[in-house]
């Protein structure tokens, strides 16, 4: 296996390792942000109906995502462990199995495909029918795009066990630049209207992947296999394990985002078509940080299987610094400019002010969010992902979901945005305790490894 690209993270200084994986991962996550973040532009500009579907269609998405997510995390911290402890076979039998399972696990999503059951499903939030119309319209393509993002986000974990974030940068930014250069095109020119917007996000979804595929293939490193077979039912089990926890706490979002829908829907389309707009600003300050705080999965998982833990102690001391130092100035200035960002979603005045009030309560929930980022970073590397399931189910379930329910009986709609501000605060000072307690265990496992 040809290892001329692969980055060794067991050596060196430790800034320079995390900057070269974090740094493109921000990068990366930031465009993937951007798909979600462009249709929404686009499709506010249709009017606030469809606005309104897109957002119930949003569950939808981050469900298959987190399905997609968990095999990906799974891949990358397996992948870089056995590289970390010497045994590059088990590294390939769980590249090549990877693929497999998130196709079977994604099949079911076809059957949202067929109106009676999409309109069914998304008729239990109580919303008008206008708008269950478009979101079918949206859903068409979607369910399409979930295995062309599965197949990029596999290729993009085992390109990040082997040290290499930068392939997966630059392949993000180009299928960004085709879904951006797509949307006008389908949604206005070819008026397939808000159908449009997902299917420039299947594209822009498939091109990043075959460009990583091909990078692979030309590298002659482990790829993703498209077929399983019963060699790797062994793997899948592994990958489970690892992943599943993730995938379990990602699916903890759209349950979230459904129960807000379903608070939201009864005060009218502009409070729920607000959260949407709040929602995407928020990812496009949460998302590079979630990118840099999963250099830690390859990072940590490499180190830990090396036995290396005062590494992985450093790598979390610098990470911190580093979000914190990203996160202030950029709050601030977004604080300072919300109407006016918000204001290019071209949204009527109701839903503008609607949206700037959710989006600056939200900066206020995250003044303590680098250490839930760090820990659930942390976690998946060390091999101990239930802590990321634990950390979601406490703060989307347990604590912002009731408290929608009680601010929205107390202050209204408006109310229904500062769950989520206090449960960033509190799920923040519960994670500052996880920390110290996963740092002690990996003290403990690197000592027994030596």
């Amino acid at each position: 296996m040809d290892e001329k690209k692969s980055l060794n993270m067991g050596e060196g200084s430790v800034f320079v390792v995390l900057f070269s994986l974090g740094a493109p991962a921000m990068v990366s996550m930031f465009f993937q942000n951007l798909y979600s973040l462009v249709d929404t532009v686009f499709v506010s500009w249709l009017g606030t109906i469809e606005l309104a579907a897109l957002s119930l269609s949003l569950p939808v998405f981050y469900f298959a995502m987190a399905i997609v997510k968990g095999v990906a995390v799974g891949t990358t911290a397996l992948m870089s462990h056995a590289r970390g402890a010497n045994a590059p076979d088990k590294a390939s039998a769980i590249a090549a199995a990877a693929m497999p399972l998130a196709l079977m696990l994604l099949a079911p999503f076809c059957l949202l495909i067929f109106p009676g059951i999409n309109h069914g499903f998304f008729g239990l939030f109580g919303v008008e029918k206008t708008v269950l119309v478009e979101a079918d319209k949206f859903l068409f393509w979607l369910v399409w795009t979930f295995p062309a993002m599965g197949f990029a986000m596999i290729c993009e974990g085992i390109l990040l066990s082997y040290g290499d974030a930068k392939t997966p940068m630059k392949a993000m930014i180009a299928g960004n630049l085709l879904n951006m250069a797509l949307d006008p095109i389908l949604i206005f020119t070819c008026k397939m209207g808000i159908a449009g917007a997902s299917l420039a996000s299947f594209i822009g979804w498939a091109l990043p992947g075959c460009i990583m595929w091909y990078v692979l293939k030309k590298r002659k490193k482990d790829r993703p296999h498209f077929w399983g077979d019963g060699n790797h039912v062994r793997a899948w089990k592994k990958i489970f394990v690892m992943g599943g926890p993730v995938a379990l706490a990602m699916l903890v979002m759209p349950i979230s985002a459904a129960g807000l829908n379903y608070v939201l829907a009864p005060f009218g389309p502009a409070y729920m078509g607000a959260w949407t707009l709040s929602a995407r600003m928020e990812q496009m300050i949460i998302l590079p940080l979630i990118g840099l705080s999963c250099s830690l999965i390859p990072f940590a998982g490499f180190n830990l299987g090396a036995g290396n833990g005062v590494r992985i102690r450093e790598a979390v001391r610098i990470l911190i610094l580093v979000c914190y130092g990203i996160l202030v100035p950029v709050s601030v200035i977004l604080w300072i400019c919300a109407p006016g960002v918000i204001g290019l979603f071209r949204p009527d005045s109701q839903v503008l002010s609607l949206s700037v009030h959710a989006f600056r309560l939200a900066l206020l929930g995250y003044w303590l969010g680098p250490m839930e980022l760090i820990v659930t970073g942390l976690a998946q590397g060390v091999k101990r992902p239930r802590y990321t399931l634990f950390i979601n189910v406490s703060r989307l379930l347990v604590l912002r979901l009731p408290l929608a329910f009680l601010f929205a009986s107390l202050w209204g709609g408006r109310g229904v945005y500062i769950s989520h501000t206090v449960s960033l605060l509190v799920s923040g000072l519960v994670c500052l305790f996880i920390l110290r307690h996963l740092l002690l265990l990996v003290d403990r496992d690197c000592t027994r490894k030596k």
